[in-house]
């Protein structure tokens, strides 16, 4: 493919990915067709969540059967200087509740200078300690102890034999759901706006997804936030049943009622 390109395009001056690279198995693969294609000067930008935010708000979830990989800029170093390339610039996103946006050039390229953003932020998740082995199995107590709050939230609002229905049928809601043993016992159904979503069900734990509607929620007590990363749109579309006494239930950064 990388060849059919470079034939009928020559050079590629600029590389766009964004979310991409974390669905894919083969990176040395895709880097190496990056590098055949990539004019001398040109640039390659990449944005996928960040390894040090999902830690940081224990986002377990981002972890999940389509993401593969999640980064972190010491990772992308790592993997790009095999084929001569180097982070030259770095931002901070907040789509996926944290994400990294790169900028990468070739090495040769002298005429692009390093910013000092790229320093500041390995300096950053050196001192997070996102290199050390000891990170991890503080994220992973950190998640089991998320796990029982949140269990322990949904055990006492269904003892009260109130209404709990979910906000969102996404990835990151079903790998809660599944890890948590949370199922159609406790959640009455999800409520989605995307037409491949409605109408089935939730893998794993079979919760029901309806195609949304303001009135679904009338009933509804509690609601579970499946895209807790789209929280403040969804309070702003929401606010008459947070008027009306309605609740959130969140697991991120720890389990909650909003």
């Amino acid at each position: 493919m990388a060849n059919k390109i470079k034939s009928k395009h020559k050079n590629i001056d600029l590389i766009y990915s964004a979310n991409t690279l974390s669905h894919i198995a083969n990176l040395n693969s895709v880097f190496k067709s990056i590098s055949h294609v990539l004019s001398k000067n040109g640039i390659l930008i990449i944005e996928d969540p960040s390894l040090m935010e999902c830690l940081k708000k224990n986002a377990y979830d981002q972890f999940y059967n389509e993401h593969i990989y999640v980064f972190s800029l010491i990772a992308i170093q790592n993997l790009i200087k095999k084929y001569n390339l180097e982070v030259f610039n770095i931002e901070t996103l907040k789509t996926h509740g944290g994400s990294n946006r790169y900028f990468i050039k070739r090495k040769l390229n002298d005429k692009i200078k390093i910013n000092k953003n790229v320093k500041k932020h390995l300096k950053e998740e050196l001192k997070f300690k996102i290199d050390k082995f000891e990170t991890y199995i503080k994220f992973k107590k950190k998640v089991e102890a998320s796990k029982k709050k949140l269990i322990n939230i949904f055990s006492k609002i269904k003892k009260k034999n109130k209404k709990i229905i979910g906000y969102g049928s996404t990835a990151k809601s079903v790998t809660v759901l599944n890890y948590c043993n949370i199922d159609e016992d406790t959640i009455d159904f999800f409520i989605d706006t995307t037409p491949d979503k409605t109408n089935k069900y939730m893998p794993g734990t079979h919760i029901y997804v309806k195609k949304y509607k303001k009135s679904l929620l009338k009933n509804a007590d509690y609601i579970f936030l499946g895209a807790w990363n789209f929280k403040k749109e969804i309070f702003k579309k929401e606010k008459k049943f947070l008027q009306s006494g309605g609740k959130f239930i969140s697991h991120i950064p720890k389990p909650s009622i909003i």
